[in-house]
This record gives structure tokens, sequence and C-alpha cells, in this order.
């Protein structure tokens, strides 16, 4: 089943719980002002890792964070836990993965015959005399 999204009303009261009296928003994450700097809404938990998606999202299972400060970091690490989740599964399933074939390597081609070395001239010659 796909990931659920917050409704409007849900995603409101979040937002608004991260709200100063100011009207400006705060990560709930490392509490940096955001300011004009873009947020998201996400699961305090994985939603990827609960099987009873039955239950209704409240506001409780749900963090504004800034993208860069939290959000970013957090999704990187919820990622990687989702899919050894995955893997897990699979295993306690008895699935089995694709085995790998080797690449064959084209066969070595051979040496050539080396070349017969030319016959050797002496370096000195005896003069006769007469």
């Amino acid at each position: 089943m796909a990931r659920r999204e917050f409704p409007k009303d849900v995603y409101a009261q979040i937002v608004r719980r991260a709200m100063l009296p100011t009207g400006e928003i705060v990560c709930e994450g490392c509490g940096l002002v955001l300011g004009k700097k873009p947020y998201h809404v996400d699961h305090t938990d994985p939603d990827a890792l609960f099987l009873d998606k039955k239950s209704k999202l409240t506001a409780a299972d749900g963090k504004c964070l800034g993208v860069e400060c939290c959000h970013a970091p957090k999704t990187k690490v919820d990622v990687a836990n989702i899919a050894e989740a995955k893997r897990r599964e699979a295993k306690n399933l008895g699935m089995k993965t694709r085995i790998k074939a080797k690449i064959a390597s084209p066969p070595k081609a051979e040496k050539p015959a080396p070349k017969p070395l030319p016959p050797r001239r002496n370096l000195f010659q005896r003069l006769e005399q007469s």
C-alpha cells in the first residue's frame, strides 16, 4: 500500500503547532526558525513500517520539519530503514535473490612467436699482414 498523506485539517494542525505567536514557523526537529525557508510535514515514524494502515492519521503522527536542516537527513535514514525491513521480510518469507552470473571474459589471444634474430656481426676484424 502507498504512503498515506495527511488530510488538510491534520496538516493545518501540525503547522499551527509549529507556529510561534509572531506567525513564524519553527522546525520541530531542531527548533530553527524557518522564516521563508521551505518546510515539509513528515511522519514521525516512517509510514512504510506500519502494517496496519486502516487507522486515521492524527497530528501526533507528524512533525513540521525544515527541508534543509532536518527533513533531508531524516528521509535518508528512513529510506535505509525501510529497505532493511523489506529485506528482512523477504528473507523471512523465504524469497531468494537472483543469483548473479559471472560475466565471461573473452579468451586471451596467444602471443605471436618472436622473430628470429639477425646473424651477429663481429665487432673486430683481424688485419692480415702481408
